[in-house]
């Protein structure tokens, strides 16, 4: 059996490594294949190491083929991170199952509850309570918040692991993917605990205490090796390169995650700006979350629009596999994946293939490193794919 897991290891981290052993001790996979956020993540930062880095730590790890998340969807809300991930382990064509970490391990009540929010939008009902609670004032986000949980299990909208969780599952119900589903119960302290606790922290807390004491805590020491050897990047590295694009940028509305009333308050409020993370709380209001500003804020430096977007989700996600890295054990899987995969696997970039947002992000993130360390990274054109390293 072959598993397959949607990830950012942003590091990888000891819960990560737990969760591929689980994989190969309790469920008996023989591979486990990843999709990983590239340059960026989820919540519209920029990644704390390079791709490649990230990736070769997964390896290390246990993971046995990483395949870049493409970055218009690594960026986007939990249902298109999620959509993307599960039709990019599907179209290896080799994914027998998918495993996901939740606070809620109850596989019947995920299946259960994604069938059940498929009927919702597939009926319009769901649409329909959403205009009633907009009515009221509340945002798009809240208002769908709110609808959600008049017909679904208020345990699985309780938390962003367990809602992303349900979303993997919505996308599997929705397209009657051939894919099992296992849930990992989550360990550790919470997503967004700043605080380590022990073994199992989470990658913000990880991040934040290697930003005040310059070392890695609650990581695999194979993995520690691996960071210790590369540039660590913090989300307001982008903030010289963002207040300039902003500067410059006479309308943000067509950028993805970002309307009128956003571009307005960007407008309105720049000569203000300090940093990316004091200009999305500056920016956040009660009908605004950070995620969601820092996600436009991402867009609009990497140059998304909303036009990108559609036209990339209309493609069916996933239009390649880029490669980031293969263990021995990952090697026997690629031919079997060019054989029955749907996709082109791609080592270095196509030109003619590649999103350019993923060009761009890492340019973004390898200039960062250059100013760093004072040496010229390699692109995505003259970056070798180096197997000897994974």
């Amino acid at each position: 059996m072959v598993i397959g897991i949607v990830a950012e290891y942003n590091p990888f981290h000891n819960g990560h490594k737990l969760q591929i052993d689980y994989a190969k001790d309790e469920l008996g996979a023989s591979q486990v294949v990843v999709a990983m956020s590239g340059s960026f993540t989820q919540r519209g930062e920029i990644a704390c190491f390079d791709k490649y880095t990230r990736a070769k730590a997964a390896i290390s790890g246990g993971a046995d083929v990483v395949f870049e998340l493409p970055t218009i969807f690594a960026t986007s809300s939990a249902r298109e991170f999620a959509s993307a991930g599960i039709q990019l382990l599907y179209n290896t064509g080799v994914v027998d199952a998918i495993l996901f970490s939740a606070e809620c391990d109850d596989k019947s009540l995920f299946m259960e509850s994604a069938t059940k929010l498929v009927e919702l939008e597939t009926t319009g009902t769901l649409d329909d309570d959403i205009s009633t609670h907009m009515s009221s004032g509340l945002s798009y986000a809240k208002a769908r918040a709110a609808a959600l949980k008049e017909h679904l299990p208020s345990q699985l909208l309780s938390s962003p692991n367990n809602i992303l969780g349900l979303e993997y599952c919505r996308y599997i119900v929705a397209n009657n993917l051939d894919v099992d589903v296992h849930i990992m119960l989550r360990q550790g302290n919470s997503y967004d605990d700043l605080s380590l606790s022990g073994e199992l922290s989470s990658a913000s807390a990880i991040r934040e205490h290697f930003k005040l004491h310059d070392r890695f805590e609650s990581v695999p020491q194979a993995a520690a090796d691996i960071y210790t050897e590369n540039t660590f990047v913090f989300a307001d590295d982008v903030s010289e390169m963002l207040h300039f694009k902003l500067l410059t940028t006479a309308d943000f509305s067509k950028y993805l995650d970002c309307n009128s009333d956003l571009s307005d308050r960007i407008k309105n409020n720049i000569k203000d700006f300090v940093s990316f993370h004091q200009f999305c709380d500056l920016l956040k209001t009660k009908n605004m979350e950070y995620s969601r500003i820092s996600r436009a804020l991402c867009h609009i430096l990497l140059g998304v629009t909303e036009d990108n977007f559609e036209n990339a989700k209309a493609q069916g996600y996933i239009t390649y596999l880029r490669m980031l890295g293969f263990s021995k054990n990952g090697k026997e899987l690629l031919s079997k994946i060019k054989e029955n995969g749907k996709n082109t696997i791609l080592t270095n970039p196509d030109i003619e293939l590649i999103y350019p947002s993923d060009i761009l992000a890492t340019d973004i993130l390898n200039a960062i490193i250059t100013s760093k360390n004072h040496r010229a990274q390699p692109n995505e054109f003259t970056r070798k794919f180096d197997t000897a390293n994974l």
